[in-house]
């Protein structure tokens, strides 16, 4: 049975423009949530991800469903969409990574700033010491992401947050099997170690 993806594509090519729209809905944040972890720039996330639907948009009649898929062919354009970005702009130094999703559960789709202190004032979690134990532990985490080398980030970032199979990143990024794994493996050991220090003083 077609996934969905490779439906709404099939009915895209078939000239029903409100399947591709669908698929923008479906893909959309998570797809802002990876470019900006990946160029470090939440602001111009949004930017490069219509840049990448706007790219699928037009290639659309040479995806073939059932070759690769979507959620791949995606991350591939928006893959080298980031790195010409990256190039173009000469910014190899460290990056830095805002909080990018603030509620992932939000009903109508859309992130909201959830006051966590008014919204359940008698629950431990959510007193003002904890929420910003959590912020900043939040905040140290993908700043430390954010510094690992990109062929390390990058696999972690797909496989970690964005929950792709090894088979997905190695097509997305072309490499072999045994290479994807290695990699994630040494990012999380990177990662490990950066916030070694930072897990000693809590």
């Amino acid at each position: 049975m077609p996934e969905l993806d490779d439906e709404l594509m099939q009915r895209f090519q078939k000239g029903d423009e409100d399947a591709f729209n669908l698929l923008v809905r479906r893909h959309q944040k998570p797809l802002i949530n990876f470019i900006a972890r990946f160029t470090g720039d939440k602001d111009n996330a949004e930017d490069l991800a219509q840049e990448t639907f706007i790219r699928m948009f037009k290639a659309a009649n040479r995806y073939k469903p059932g070759r690769a898929q979507f959620k791949t062919w995606m991350y591939f354009i928006a893959k080298n969409l980031c790195k010409n970005e990256i190039r173009n702009r000469g910014r190899r130094e460290r990056y830095h990574v805002d909080n990018i999703v603030c509620n992932d559960n939000s009903i109508d789709g859309n992130d909201e700033d959830i006051d966590l202190i008014a919204s359940a004032p008698a629950d431990a979690a959510f007193q003002p010491e904890i929420a910003l134990e959590r912020k900043e532990l939040r905040n140290t985490v993908q700043k430390a992401i954010a510094e690992l080398p990109d062929q390390y980030r990058l696999p972690l970032v797909l496989r970690d947050i964005q929950g792709l199979s090894y088979d997905e990143i190695g097509n997305i990024l072309e490499l072999r099997s045994g290479t994807t794994k290695s990699r994630i493996n040494r990012a999380r050991l990177m990662l490990k170690d950066k916030l070694k220090s930072y897990m000693e003083l809590i």
